[in-house]
């Protein structure tokens, strides 16, 4: 009779449960992919991950795993071939009546936010932030057109999902540390500069100093009533490239001497709401794990959110299905503990 008793409890307990969550209303998410699948490009997670393309069999399957199961390590990169995407490639989430497409970030998309892009990492990173100001407008424009060099712009997202009212959250893959990919942008536009004109000037390698003290001079020469016209053409276009070379090199500097790491995300398109974001950010979680190639990649994740997101909570019907069948096993350890 006792037996017979318990289980008519266990019984409604389950019953409960069962009941629950069957009223409780689906929000699956689903996803549809944009352009070249070849493109996409799904690391299935942790330090012995592999890579599956988008167009493969169990591509589309292995992406959408990667986006939704709570493992940022897992991954879906959006532009495999190189780190600088000539089109928007990504995917469409769908719930219900909510909508956002996620993509890859191309150089045209760079001129629209670039700028706010440069701007949030000086106010992430205050001590470049000084030094930036004192740069000319052309090296302003000149490193900030270097940037998707960085290789920031074929996104790994590595988590997706809705919060309440359609706002989004993406967990975006990056570096712990950029600061060696930042030195080699700086380098390269040294060179440029370098070869450009600047070593015409120079028997060697010029310091800041060496290189503001060439400015002094030549900036009297253009200032003096004695020089042609001529000459003065030459002298403004020399200053120019010097006053660069002094910026590029103040900067490499300052870099140099930076004893922090600059951690920087991937960066997103986000479509969503009627309303165009750039999804990136500055505040790294370590993620355990690092790339094989560059020993740099994966190293981190980064959670990002439009604004006023919300994250969804379970429906109550749902808890007090959990709470029902959580009934269970307190009804049996109370039974088991009555039979002692």
């Amino acid at each position: 009779m006792k037996m017979t008793f318990q289980k008519l409890v266990i019984g409604a307990s389950i019953a409960i449960g069962v009941s629950a969550l069957a009223t409780a209303p689906a929000h699956a998410t689903s996803f549809s992919f944009n352009g070249n699948t070849g493109e996409i490009n799904t690391y299935t997670g942790g330090s012995n991950g592999t890579f599956i393309r988008g167009n493969a069999q169990g591509g589309t399957n292995a992406a959408i795993n990667a986006l939704t199961d709570n493992d940022a390590t897992s991954n879906v990169e959006l532009w495999y071939s190189t780190e600088n995407p000539t089109s928007n490639v990504g995917f469409t989430a769908t719930q219900g009546s909510y909508s956002a497409t996620v993509s890859s970030v191309t150089a045209d998309d760079w001129k629209i936010f670039g700028s706010q892009w440069v701007g949030d990492l000086l106010n992430s990173y205050t001590p470049f932030k000084s030094v930036w100001n004192g740069f000319s407008a052309s090296t302003q424009s000149l490193i900030t057109s270097s940037f998707p060099s960085l290789g920031i712009g074929d996104p790994n997202i590595g988590g997706f999902q809705f919060g309440q009212n359609g706002g989004v959250e993406l967990k975006l893959v990056g570096d712990l540390d950029v600061k060696t990919k930042l030195s080699d942008t700086i380098n390269s536009n040294l060179k440029l500069a370098w070869d450009g004109g600047v070593k015409s000037l120079f028997s060697v390698q010029p310091s800041v100093l060496n290189v503001q003290t060439k400015i002094a001079t030549l900036q009297l020469t253009l200032n003096s009533p004695l020089t042609p016209a001529s000459t003065k053409l030459l002298l403004q276009t020399q200053i120019a490239q010097l006053t660069s070379y002094k910026d590029l090199l103040t900067f490499k500097d300052t870099l140099t001497a930076y004893q922090g790491g600059i951690g920087v995300s991937e960066i997103a398109k986000v479509a969503t709401g009627g309303q165009t974001y750039y999804a990136y950010s500055f505040n790294p979680t370590v993620s355990g794990i690092t790339a094989s190639d560059d020993k740099l990649s994966y190293s981190a994740y980064y959670t990002w959110k439009t604004p006023g997101y919300i994250k969804q909570v379970p429906e109550p019907s749902i808890i007090l299905g959990l709470l029902g069948v959580a009934g269970v096993f307190a009804t049996q350890r109370k039974f088991k503990k009555a039979s002692i």
